[in-house]
């Protein structure tokens, strides 16, 4: 039977334009597949991702759905990613098909941050289960919205990778895509004003030409602006929901995407959806997030079935205000125990509190696993300081050291 090492993975490769990054069209890494058209797979997940990340990927894009990931035996291929240091985008869309409603919705947001990307010099690898179908117009559709003409697009994917875009749905969606024009840094002085402030801090919803909207925060100075956006980056780092940032002309200011909120509130949430905020608790207690939460429980929200953290301004130096923590934000991550049990901050321990140790373990485990390599990475893109990548890093190592208290025998045990 193939596998990755009778049949190393090969990775094809499109150039959007000069300057910007490689987008790399594949099949899903560590498939096993006995029924598959070209022959039996039993491939390795982890030599099938050392092989993405060798070829300098920093995004992967999964867009087979989660049944396709437990039946090709790669459940947990977006963790295995993320221990690479590697941007995982789960963006589901059904074999042979083309994107759904919530796929386009979704994309407003993620494909402008794959561009993004792209347009920064970053590789992005895009995969479905063969590597032709999904894949390949996925691919020509970022070649077109970034500017090649779509019957290009179409020919530059299937020049590297013959029989790419595999059905008529799929190359008529390719063959509608246009440009997408849209500012490279956020100037509200060439928008109009259709919106005011959302939160504790002055800001305003602006729409653009093209009726984009974005909501644009006027935040204490510009080192609280770099933090947060600097905040995100490790979130998305981390695979945690968060807005999809966007530079701002202003230096004291922090944009993102305007999307519609569909609940606002922890309170609203389903206990499923509180489950899936509770995954990302590693995520806040490690960025010293004390404002997971939020002041009123409004720090949570569902976007297109997503639960998201709907702002990070209150991450790592600063508060959400723009009060510095000082000292307070050290190299030891107190926040674990604080963040569900601190009675002045009740709708963290409302959502954190009733967390069991193995769900503690599996929070720290989305931290840990990043590589220190990545994190100093995205801290100095961002313009950190080394400084602050070292004390990442300690907390990083301080998590793990943490992690033995909940997989302890004892904590493991059931109440009693």
């Amino acid at each position: 039977m193939r596998n990755s090492k009778t049949h190393p993975l090969q990775i094809a490769e499109v150039v959007p334009g000069p300057g910007l990054g490689r987008i790399g069209l594949t099949f899903c890494p560590g498939k096993h597949d006995r029924a598959a058209y070209s022959g039996a797979w039993a491939r390795d997940l982890d030599l099938d991702l050392d092989a993405i990340a060798g070829w300098g990927a920093r995004v992967l894009v999964t867009l087979v759905e989660p049944a396709e990931l437990v039946a090709l035996k790669v459940p947990g291929l977006g963790a295995a990613a993320q221990s690479r240091g590697l941007v995982w985008r789960h963006l589901p869309i059904a074999d042979y098909s083309v994107p759904s409603a919530l796929f386009e919705a979704r994309w407003a947001g993620e494909g402008r941050a794959l561009r993004d990307a792209l347009r920064a010099g970053q590789d992005v690898v895009v995969h479905c289960k063969g590597g032709l179908g999904r894949a390949g117009m996925i691919a020509a559709r970022l070649l077109a919205e970034l500017g090649m003409e779509p019957a290009q697009a179409i020919r530059a994917v299937r020049s590297v990778r013959p029989g790419a875009i595999e059905t008529p749905g799929q190359l008529a969606l390719v063959k509608r895509t246009e440009r997408v024009l849209e500012p490279l840094a956020i100037d509200t002085s060439e928008m109009a004003r259709v919106g005011g402030r959302l939160g504790t801090n002055p800001g305003a919803i602006w729409e653009d030409r093209a009726g984009r909207r974005y909501y644009v925060k006027e935040l204490e100075s510009p080192a609280h602006a770099q933090n947060e956006y600097l905040a995100a980056a490790l979130y998305r780092l981390a695979g945690a929901p968060v807005l999809t940032y966007l530079p701002a002309a202003a230096p004291d200011q922090v944009a993102t995407l305007f999307v519609p909120v569909d609940k606002s509130c922890v309170a609203k949430l389903t206990e499923a959806e509180r489950q899936a905020a509770r995954g990302w608790f590693g995520v806040h207690c490690w960025l010293a997030n004390w404002d997971a939460a939020g002041a009123l429980g409004d720090n949570q929200g569902l976007i297109h079935d997503e639960v998201t953290t709907l702002d990070v301004g209150g991450a790592l130096s600063f508060r959400a205000q723009g009060d510095p923590k000082g000292a307070a934000f050290g190299r030891e991550v107190g926040e674990i125990d604080r963040l569900r049990t601190d009675p002045d901050n009740p709708h963290a321990v409302a959502l954190f509190g009733p967390m069991r140790p193995a769900d503690l373990a599996a929070a720290i485990a989305v931290v840990t696993r990043l590589p220190d390599a990545a994190i100093a990475r995205v801290v100095s893109e961002v313009g950190g300081r080394e400084t602050l990548a070292t004390k990442l890093i300690a907390r990083k190592a301080d998590m793990a050291r943490q992690a033995a208290r909940f997989t302890a025998p004892e904590a493991a045990a059931p109440d009693q």
